[in-house]
């Protein structure tokens, strides 16, 4: 097991996970969210033939890893797990994997994943880089995460791209993980200066705009001017906007 932190110094008490465990740590002075870059460094680190990623907020079923590469090694793709959100408190004290299947909603925007060991082929643009899995030498083959990409927003979208670009299929299967509720914005006015910057990455390279909803949302407030070949940032989101955009769903 391989544990990037990013621009922490400290896990914190890790409990025993009964293999071999390494902890590493990027420091990026520029951004607070390194993803893509912890995501290759991880890689990078890595020595199984299947590689599995998992981000820090979601539980993994005890059937993640035996289901996740099965899948791969069926597919011999990019395969993305079954993610199912937990309500505010789900995990508070002693909880298990049945009890928590009880409390964990599906997303209402996100396809439903079968049940069985059958591989749901999927469109690219609905990858989300929190649950899935490939083969170690898919992944360098790709080139990993564009580690250009600075911190909250569309990495993940470019990342199924370059799969798509190399033929490389991708699947939905049904390894269960959980995520774990924390505070959420909609819109993410939070992320915003990150977001715009991705997104313009995003278009130089693939000559069309990710995360189209957050930045017509971003437009019509009057914090971006949005035209079909370019963002300019307005102005900055106020305090009290940010705020205010707190929502309770457990959909982060």
């Amino acid at each position: 097991m391989i544990i990037v932190l990013m621009n922490e110094s400290d896990p914190g008490d890790l409990p025993d996970p009964g293999c071999q465990l390494f902890v590493h740590t990027l420091f990026d002075a520029d951004h607070a969210l390194p993803l893509a870059a912890a995501r290759n460094r991880a890689a990078a680190e890595a020595r199984g033939e299947t590689l599995a990623f998992l981000d820090v907020d979601c539980i993994p079923h005890r059937d993640y890893l035996k289901q996740l590469d099965e899948a791969v090694e069926l597919s011999r793709g990019l395969v993305m797990g079954d993610v199912r959100y937990l309500p505010k408190g789900a995990t508070d004290g002693d909880w298990t994997d049945a009890a928590l299947d009880k409390l964990a909603q599906r997303h209402p925007r996100r396809p439903k994943l079968p049940d069985d060991r059958t591989l749901m082929p999927l469109p690219y643009h609905l990858f989300w880089s929190l649950s899935f899995g490939l083969r170690a030498e898919d992944f360098a083959y790709m080139g990993g995460f564009d580690d250009g990409y600075s911190g909250y927003g569309g990495e993940d979208t470019d990342f199924a791209f370059t799969a798509r670009h190399v033929r490389l299929p991708f699947y939905g299967c049904r390894a269960r993980v959980y995520h774990q509720y924390h505070d959420t914005y909609s819109p993410p006015y939070n992320h915003l200066g990150d977001i715009i910057t991705n997104a313009v990455r995003f278009h130089q390279k693939w000559q069309i705009w990710p995360m189209d909803g957050w930045l017509k949302q971003f437009d019509q407030a009057g914090y971006i001017d949005w035209q079909p070949t370019h963002i300019e940032i307005l102005k900055d989101v106020e305090p009290e906007t940010i705020a205010a955009a707190k929502t309770e769903t457990p959909f982060g």
